[in-house]
Order: structure tokens, then C-alpha cells, then sequence
């Protein structure tokens, strides 16, 4: 069991990787003229669509940075799929881990759905099911793998809370960077560490939160918002700076009880991801510094799961 959840834990940190280019590349951000292209999700009123067949269709998307990305995103999630419904039979048979095992298989059969309407990934409710189900199911998978740690020293109870509380304001967080990208309000604020000359979110902030709205497109094929992109811009920044403060009090409270290696990790992990979010906003957010702001978040995840399983007195455990 621990080297099927092993294997598909693999397999969701490409897959998470991989749903992160896809779903910024749709948003723009892998355009050639970025930043003025971001949000560009529709055909400009004047142009008419001229691609007749699949065959011609399929011929301009290989001509496109890195169209590998969709092909390798549904091979990945299918052998994912086989590995997980593996998971959920062996786990049935073996009567053990079986709400892990089936809890594994109910995502995995919601996000299959969900990629019935993720064609331009521009539905904001879309957008948050892909995010939030892929990151549950990293966060299963990688308790599943680490439960069994065996920790070098024996974690205090305080150690234990600090790591719970990291662990909560991280998914916090990962759900409001989420609902930035579904805004497209990655490049609402372009100065540091205020924004524009103001710091805290305004009134808009139910709107970024309504999943269920459908983004107007202007007549240059551009997604229209209003201040709401700023305000959720702003409370994700807010929340980032609390969890930071969170995690590395978690990891040096870590450290000095002697949990040194996964410490140090989460730790560093923390900086590379809090460094990679500020050059985000420095250097207009190229792809690839978005993709690598998604894929520390994953490991940052993964490193405090690691260092909660840690976080057990040694002398109890078989």
C-alpha cells in the first residue's frame, strides 16, 4: 500500500505542476506580450475564428510553447486514476486505510468530472475545484507516505499545535492564491510591500469570493474586473506574511526539539517560496516564476505533513 501511495504521490506533484501551467498559460501569462495579454480569454470582437478541422486546430496548437502540457496532464492524470482505484481495491481487500483509500478515489473521480468543463479554465468555480481537489489529494497521499516517520527526538505538544496551525493558514493561503489566479489578480498590485498606497482590502472582497459569477470579456477578448481584483490580491499578501510568521515559528520550535533535518527543510522550503511570490510581483510574474510559486506551495505542504507525522513522542511508537 505505502508504495502505491508513494508512486501516486509522484505522479500528483506532476500533476499538480503541470495544472498550474496549464491553468496560467490559459490566463495569459504564457503570451508573448505579457503583461498586457493577461486575461486575454476571449477573440477580439473583430476576429473570427478560421480554424475548420481538428486537424488544422490541432496543427496551430503544436506550433505553441510547451503544447506537450495538455497530453502530458491527461496521460499523467489517467495513470494516476489506475494507481488510486488500485489503491481503493487493495485497501478494500486488505480492510486497512480504507476512507483514506476511497476518500483518494471520490477526488479523483470529482476532478474527472470537473475536466469535463475545464476547457479555457476560466470559471472561477473550475478553477478552485482543480485547485482545491488536487491539493487534497497531495495532502492525503503525503500522509499516507509520511505517517510512519519515525522521529529522531520526541516533539512537544506546542511543537505539534504550531505545525497544525502552519498547516491550516497554508491551505488558507493556497485557497486565496487560488481565488488571485481565478480573479486574474496576480498583477493587481504592483508595488511592495503596499499596494497602490494602501494596504488593506476594501468592500469588494464578496465578489472575488463568488464562484458562481462568469467573467465579462471586453471587446479586445480581455477578462473585465473591477477593485475586487485588488482587494484579493491584498488579503492574499495579508495571509502570506501571517502563515509565514506561523511556519518558521513552527520550524525553529522544530529545530530546538531536535527535529532537525525536516525542519530546516520547511524552513528553507518558506524562504525560496516567500522569495519566488515577491520576485513574482518584481519582475511581472513570468510563467514559470508562477509555476514555481505553485509547486513550493505543494512541497511546503508536503515538508509540514513530514514534520507533523515527526511530531510524536518516540518512546509510544512500535
Amino acid at each position: 500500500m505505502k508504495l502505491l501511495a508513494t508512486i501516486s504521490l509522484l505522479f500528483v506533484i506532476v500533476l499538480v505542476s503541470v495544472s498550474a501551467y496549464l491553468r496560467l498559460d490559459n490566463s495569459g501569462i504564457g503570451c508573448a506580450d505579457w503583461p498586457q495579454c493577461y486575461g486575454l480569454i476571449g477573440k477580439p470582437a473583430q476576429e473570427q475564428p478560421t480554424l475548420g478541422s481538428t486537424y488544422e486546430r490541432l496543427a496551430v496548437e503544436a506550433q505553441q510553447p510547451l503544447s506537450w502540457a495538455t497530453p502530458v496532464h491527461r496521460l499523467v492524470a489517467s495513470v494516476l486514476g489506475l494507481l488510486v482505484l488500485g489503491m481503493a481495491l487493495l485497501s478494500a481487500r486488505q480492510r486497512r486505510d480504507r476512507l483514506l483509500s476511497f476518500s483518494l478515489l471520490g477526488l479523483t473521480v470529482f476532478l474527472a468530472w470537473l475536466g469535463i468543463y475545464s476547457g479555457g479554465l476560466h470559471n472561477p468555480a473550475v478553477v478552485m475545484g482543480n485547485l482545491g481537489g488536487g491539493f487534497m489529494m497531495l495532502g492525503l497521499l503525503g500522509w499516507m507516505v509520511f505517517r510512519d516517520a519515525r522521529p529522531r527526538a520526541n516533539g512537544s505538544t506546542v511543537v505539534r499545535r504550531w505545525v497544525i496551525a502552519a498547516l491550516v493558514l497554508l491551505c488558507l493561503q493556497i485557497a486565496l492564491g487560488g481565488l488571485t489566479s481565478a480573479n486574474f489578480a496576480a498583477s493587481a498590485c504592483q508595488t511592495i510591500p503596499d499596494c497602490h498606497g494602501s494596504w488593506l482590502p476594501g468592500s469588494n472582497l464578496r465578489t472575488a469570493f463568488d464562484l458562481t459569477r462568469q467573467h465579462e470579456i471586453g471587446p479586445t477578448g480581455l477578462a473585465l474586473g473591477g477593485p475586487e481584483r485588488t482587494d484579493i490580491h491584498k488579503l492574499h499578501r495579508i495571509v502570506a506574511v501571517l502563515a509565514a510568521l506561523v511556519v518558521i515559528t513552527a520550524g525553529l520550535l522544530a529545530l530546538a526539539a531536535g527535529l532537525g533535518l525536516t525542519a530546516v527543510f520547511v524552513v528553507a522550503i518558506l524562504v525560496a517560496e516567500f522569495s519566488v511570490g515577491v520576485a513574482a510581483i518584481l519582475t511581472d510574474l513570468p510563467i514559470s516564476i508562477a509555476v514555481a510559486h505553485n509547486w513550493l506551495a505543494a512541497m511546503l505542504l508536503l515538508s509540514l505533513i513530514r514534520l507533523l507525522a515527526e511530531c510524536r513522542d518516540r518512546t509510544v511508537l512500535p
